[in-house]
């Protein structure tokens, strides 16, 4: 998957000065570099069966909703504050760059329900580590992570659950 690099492009003190963003973009809008990031992901999240896939605002819902489409189960939204109706629940992390909150529906999930959470880069692991916290909260059955890129120096495979799956296709 190495050779995919070269659609991602790398901006320099974004969000903030010292951090060397990797927009994603330019993949989503090839569609052979698209396709061939899915299929393997397609691949390996239905060998473990999820019912639902939890993508993470606002990077990771643009290949968890096409993922869930194609394996025809549903999409669980996890939000930044304030951005969904009704009850909720959060919890605050740390970023590589700061500090944050993830809130998710209070009843959005079944109970045991299993779910594989993705999103678009793992970091420091900081966001997917409180995502994976708040689908336990609120009862779901985490199964495992899946990620586009890894940026490996930052290490943040240590701030998930070393139990289950964790994929990565490209790495930094």
């Amino acid at each position: 998957m190495d050779h995919l690099k070269k659609y991602i492009t790398e901006i320099n003190d974004y969000p903030k000065k010292g951090i060397v963003f990797k927009d994603l973009n330019p993949i989503y809008k090839e569609p052979k570099a698209w396709k061939e990031l899915m299929f393997p992901l397609q691949n390996l999240i239905s060998t473990k069966k999820p019912d639902y896939i939890a993508g993470i605002e606002s990077r990771g819902f643009i290949s968890a909703s096409a993922l869930a489409f194609k394996l025809e189960i549903g999409l669980i939204t996890i939000r930044k504050p304030n951005k969904l109706p009704g009850e909720v629940i959060g919890t605050n992390y740390k970023l590589e760059y700061g500090e944050d909150r993830l809130e998710i529906q209070q009843n959005i999930i079944e109970k045991d329900s299993k779910i594989l959470l993705f999103d678009d880069l793992l970091a420091t692991g900081g966001t997917a580590g409180a995502a994976g916290k708040l689908i336990k909260k609120a009862g779901g059955n985490l199964i495992g992570y899946a990620f586009l890129v890894e940026l490996t120096e930052l290490k943040g495979r240590e701030n998930l659950d070393s139990n289950l799956l964790v994929e990565t296709l490209i790495k930094y």
